[in-house]
């Protein structure tokens, strides 16, 4: 009998932050992997949410694991992910002949969808994980949220384990009707090693960077860095910003990113006299200088399940400024209210101006600083390998527990026994 638990990912593309989980889960003793891609996004071309100016990214995505990319009903393999995409490979692939349980991140496209009634279909467990939040789910209509609470307890739970990344992604679980006995806590993976092995290796550049970024010494730089699309609420930075440098002439905002919105910004930016600038796309290599050269790291959109910036920014020493409306805050999440940075209500520059004005006191980043190292720690890649370990566990405890009741009811000899 083969001892090695077989463990199957499909998944939309290859991405900067899973690639590394991949890597680091097929290191593990007793574990095979293999990733089944739906598109090959991020490898030919940029992501288009980014808009004309983003590249591929330039950091490893796919080396150290086992993957294959799948073709669409065109027999073609997709240059981006696309809700109605169908793999029709997934029927011959997802057997229990080639894996033990399969993992996959939601219901979003059809070919998840497939996924999981396949594995429905064949018993094999299905391992899920989301970023979603109650929160998030307030973007809908409410004719929406409706069937959604008819539908969504009967969805998810044709999961049979869930990686819960955090406390607002636990209650929406909860919410649904997952029961606690299918959670088990893990995270959103980040690469941290990446970030700390590229900014001890470039100091004299992450100085070169401030100093570019800075108008001199005394400078304290915000930094926004994402998509400039509507829900991420760039214009609140940028107000943010504006207010508190009233305040406080050295606090300035750099702007990292692109998308649909970059136009309008770059219009607002040239109202100002330099107290934000629009650096555009930064690729994945030196995103990590760019983080360590800010004293702090803002997020204002007003819907955001985890953004993983947030935890880019912390394991680079830089610690975040929040909106409420992002879903990685909470007394065991990544953000931790006035422990290692802080968070205020979204929608509202007056009150991001405050707490720009509190980090800009060089004590308080530092504290917040260290504690924020801390936490990221607490939830690295690690963090995930170990949930989905444990997770494993269960599948196998539960797989042996069944053979033996198998075993069990049938009693020795009782196929020659002859009836009175």
């Amino acid at each position: 009998m083969n001892d090695t638990f077989r463990l199957g990912v499909v998944f939309t593309h290859p991405t900067q932050h899973h690639g590394p989980l991949w890597r680091k889960l097929s290191e593990q003793p007793g574990l095979s992997l293999k990733v089944l891609y739906l598109s090959d996004e991020n490898q030919g071309g940029g992501d288009r949410d980014l808009g004309g100016s983003s590249q591929p990214w330039d950091v490893d995505l796919l080396s150290g694991y086992e993957y294959e990319y799948l073709k669409d009903l065109s027999g073609k393999v997709p240059s981006q992910q696309k809700k109605s995409v169908i793999s029709p490979d997934l029927v011959s692939r997802l057997t229990k002949e080639n894996f033990d349980a399969i993992f996959m991140q939601s219901f979003v496209n059809y070919s998840y969808r497939l996924t999981a009634l396949l594995c429905k279909l064949r018993g094999i467990p299905l391992i899920m994980q989301n970023d979603a939040t109650i929160m998030s789910d307030g973007r809908y209509s409410r004719s929406r949220r409706i069937a959604m609470s008819i539908l969504y307890p009967w969805m998810l739970n044709l999961a049979d384990y869930w990686l819960s990344c955090g406390d607002h992604n636990e209650i929406h679980l909860r919410h649904y009707g997952v029961s606690d006995e299918k959670i088990v806590r893990g995270c959103h993976p980040v690469d941290g090693e990446r970030f700390e092995q590229s900014i001890a290796q470039n100091p004299d550049e992450i100085l070169q960077i401030r100093q570019k970024l800075s108008w001199d010494s005394d400078t304290v730089i915000y930094g926004f860095a994402g998509k400039y699309i509507d829900r991420k609420n760039p214009f609140e930075f940028i107000e943010g910003i504006v207010k508190a440098h009233q305040r406080d002439p050295r606090i300035r905002g750099v702007m990292i990113g692109g998308g649909d919105l970059e136009s309008e910004i770059n219009t607002r930016l040239a109202a100002l006299n330099g107290e934000v600038i629009n650096l555009g796309f930064i690729n994945q290599a030196k995103i990590p200088l760019y983080y360590a050269a800010m004293d702090v790291f803002v997020v204002t959109s007003w819907i955001d399940p985890h953004p993983l910036v947030v935890s880019e920014a912390m394991v680079s020493g830089t610690p975040p400024i929040l909106s409420d409306r992002c879903g990685n805050w909470g007394y065991s999440d990544t953000v931790r209210h006035r422990y290692n940075g802080l968070v205020y209500p979204g929608g509202n520059p007056d009150a991001l101006a405050d707490a720009m004005l509190e980090m800009a006191d060089s004590e308080t980043r530092q504290r917040y600083s260290e504690r924020s190292k801390e936490v990221f720690y607490g939830q690295d890649l690690n963090c995930e390998v170990n949930a989905f370990l444990e997770v494993i566990e269960r599948i196998k405890h539960n797989r042996s527990e069944t053979t033996c009741e198998v075993k069990s009811s049938i009693s020795p000899g009782s196929a020659n026994t002859v009836p009175n």
